[in-house]
C-alpha cells in the first residue's frame, strides 16, 4: 500500500515535525476529548515546551523524566526535548516509592515533569533524589510544599516565543527515549531508544500493517508506553490523524471509537479478551474500525472476533522494547492464511523478515536449534538503527544480552517447517499481567521489606483473560503472624497497583538450589492449598 514517508535525511522527530507542520499546517494530527490539534499547533507548542526547557538549562544529551496521564502536553514534552536533542525517560503513572526513585535516578534525569494529582508521591521520596535540579508541576505547583529543589509551573515553562532554533547537530542515532522495562533478576533497565530506532519502528509497523495517510487510528494505551509512541510516530510519518483516548474502558471503548471515526485501533495486553466479554450487541459490526492491530490475541477467539466486529485483525508479529518487528506476517499474507484457516499462523508470531532482521531459535549454549523444538529467540538487525541502543547505566546487562553478537529475548519458541514462530513461555521471570511487564524482583523487594517476612517468591499465575496474574508465595517469621490483608495494605502504597498480588499463599520452606536461590519452577508446579484470592475476597486496591 503507497504511504508518505519523510526523506532518508528526517529520521529525526524534530525536523520530521517541523516537516510536516510547513506542509499539512491546518491538518489534524490528534484528536483529544473535545480537541482537535493540528500539526501547526502542535509544532508551535513543542517549540514552545524546546524553549522553556532550554531556558531551564536542558541541552542535549541530558534526561528529563515525565510523570503524566495521556494528554496533548505530553507530545509538546516529549517533541519539545526532542528538538534539543535531549532524552525523554517517560514514568508509568502507577509507580511510586522505590520503582519510581529507581527510574528517576537511574535515567540520570535533570528535570521531572510531573502532574500534580502524582506529586504526593514525588514528594514521599523527594529527600532521596540526587541530581535532580528542576521539578515542574501541572497545571500549576499551587499544590507544592516546600519542595528542596526548584519548582515551576507548566505555564512557566510554557509561556515561551512558539519559534525554536538551535545550532544543536542532532542524528538518527542520538538518544530520544527511555523506555523502562520489567526487572527479572534485578530492578528495572532502561532500554535507550535512538530517534532512528524509533523511526524504523513506525516504517515497519506502517510496512507490515497496511497503514496509509487515510488511517485514523484510536489508541487508549498509556502514551508512556513504546507502544502509544509507534502510534504517535507512524501518524506523524504517513501525515495522517490519531485519536488519543485518556485510558482504556471496555464500557465506552466503542462508543470512542465511533466518536472519532477512528477506522483502526490498537491493542496490546488483554484488551480484546475484555472486549469480546463485553455482552454482545445488535450493533457490535456497526463501527468505522476496518482493522486492529496489536498482540496478543488468544486463537480461540480470533476469527469471532473478526466477525462479530466486522474487522480484520494484524497481531501476527513479535517484538519487544529493544527491538519492534523481529517477526512478523505482513497484512496481505495474514489475510491469505487466514482464508485457508490457518489462523494460527496469521495471528501468532509471524516470521523472519531478513531486510530488518535474522532471527534464530538457541539452546542454552546458544547453539541454533532444529524445526520444531524450542529455543530460546535470538535476534540481529541487518540494517542500521533498528534496535536500542542499550541499556542506560548499566553496560554490564547490555553485555549479557548482546552476547555472541546476538540480542536474546529471553523469550521461548519453536519454529515450523513453513518458517513461522510460535511462541511457547518466557524464560525470563518476569509477570506479563494485561500488557504490563511486571518484576518479581521489584513485588518480592518490598513484600520482604515487611517485619513479618522472611523471604518471598512472585511468580505467575493462569489469568482468565490469557495473560498471568501475580501469586506472591510468602515464608513468615517464626513468632511472627501475617494475614492477607495485612500484606494487602502493606504493599498497596508501595508498589503500582497491577504489581499488587491477586493470589497469596504460605508456606514453611521454600525449594532452594545449592547457592540458596529460590526454584521458582518447583513453585509454579506446587498445587498450593488454601490460596487467599484477593477478588474472590472482596478486597479493592486504591489507585
Amino acid at each position: 500500500m503507497a504511504h508518505v514517508e519523510p526523506e532518508p535525511r528526517n529520521t529525526v522527530l524534530g525536523r520530521i515535525l517541523e516537516d510536516r507542520s510547513a506542509k499539512l499546517g491546518e491538518k489534524i494530527y490528534v484528536y483529544f476529548k473535545e480537541e482537535a490539534i493540528t500539526y501547526e499547533q502542535v509544532n508551535k507548542n513543542s517549540n514552545r515546551m524546546a524553549n522553556g526547557y532550554s531556558n531551564l538549562g536542558v541541552k542535549k544529551g541530558d534526561k528529563v523524566s515525565i510523570m503524566m496521564p495521556n494528554c496533548p502536553e505530553f507530545l509538546y514534552h516529549w517533541f519539545g526535548l526532542a528538538k534539543l536533542g535531549a532524552v525523554d525517560n517517560p514514568i508509568n503513572t502507577a509507580y511510586k516509592g522505590d520503582i519510581l526513585k529507581h527510574l528517576i535516578m537511574n535515567s540520570g534525569s535533570k528535570a521531572l515533569l510531573v502532574h500534580e494529582q502524582f506529586l504526593d508521591r514525588i514528594q514521599f521520596i523527594i529527600d532521596t533524589l540526587e541530581g535532580l535540579e528542576s521539578i515542574i508541576i501541572y497545571p500549576d505547583k499551587t499544590e507544592a510544599k516546600h519542595l528542596p529543589i526548584a519548582t515551576y509551573s507548566f505555564q512557566e515553562i510554557f509561556d515561551t516565543p512558539s519559534e525554536f532554533s538551535s545550532s544543536t547537530e542532532i542524528s538518527a542515532s542520538d538518544s530520544l527515549n527511555i523506555i523502562y522495562t520489567g526487572g527479572t533478576t534485578g530492578p528495572s533497565k532502561g532500554a535507550i531508544l535512538s530517534h532512528g530506532c524509533l523511526y524504523n519502528y513506525a516504517k515497519n509497523l506502517m510496512r507490515f500493517i497496511g497503514l496509509t495517510k487515510n488511517t485514523l487510528t484510536y489508541n487508549c494505551l498509556p502514551i508512556f508506553h513504546a507502544n502509544h509512541r509507534l502510534t504517535s510516530m507512524a501518524t506523524l510519518l504517513l501525515g495522517g490523524s490519531y485519536a488519543m483516548g485518556v485510558k482504556f474502558s471496555a464500557r465506552s471503548f466503542w462508543d470512542e471509537i465511533r466518536k472519532y471515526n477512528a477506522n483502526h485501533f490498537h491493542f496490546l495486553g488483554g484488551m480484546p479478551q475484555i472486549i469480546y466479554a463485553q455482552q454482545p450487541r445488535p450493533d457490535d459490526a456497526d463501527n468505522p474500525a476496518v482493522a486492529a492491530w496489536g498482540g496478543p490475541i488468544p486463537l480461540d477467539i480470533a476469527e469471532d472476533f473478526e466477525k462479530r466486529f466486522d474487522l480484520k485483525l494484524y497481531n501476527g508479529f513479535y517484538g519487544l522494547t529493544e527491538a519492534v518487528g523481529v517477526t512478523w506476517v505482513v497484512a496481505e499474507e495474514a489475510d491469505r492464511l487466514k482464508k485457508q484457516g490457518r489462523w494460527s499462523q496469521a495471528v501468532g508470531m509471524g516470521r523472519e523478515q531478513e531486510q530488518i532482521f535474522q532471527v534464530r531459535l538457541v539452546d542454552d549454549n546458544d547453539y541454533e536449534v532444529q524445526n520444531g523444538q524450542i529455543g530460546e529467540i535470538v535476534c540481529r538487525p541487518t540494517c542500521p538503527d533498528s534496535m536500542f541502543l542499550g541499556y542506560v547505566n548499566n553496560p554490564e546487562a547490555t553485555l549479557e544480552v548482546l552476547r555472541n553478537l546476538w540480542f536474546h529475548t529471553g523469550d521461548l519458541a519453536r519454529k515450523d517447517d513453513d518458517g513461522f514462530f510460535h511462541f511457547v513461555d518466557r524464560k525470563k521471570d518476569y509477570i506479563r499481567r494485561r500488557g504490563e511487564n511486571i518484576s518479581s524482583y521489584e513485588i518480592e523487594k518490598v513484600v520482604n521489606a515487611h517485619p513479618a517476612v522472611v523471604d518471598s517468591g512472585a511468580i505467575a499465575a493462569k489469568s482468565e483473560l490469557g495473560e498471568d496474574e501475580v501469586r506472591i508465595v510468602v515464608m513468615v517469621r517464626e513468632n511472627k503472624t501475617l494475614t492477607p490483608e495485612e500484606l494487602m495494605a502493606w504493599c498497596e502504597p508501595r508498589m503500582a497497583y497491577f504489581m499488587v498480588p491477586r493470589f497469596v499463599d504460605f508456606v514453611n520452606e521454600f525449594p532452594r538450589n545449592p547457592v540458596g536461590r529460590i526454584e521458582k519452577y518447583k513453585l509454579r508446579e506446587q498445587k498450593f492449598k488454601n490460596t487467599w484470592d484477593r477478588e474472590k475476597a472482596g478486597y479493592e486496591l486504591k489507585r
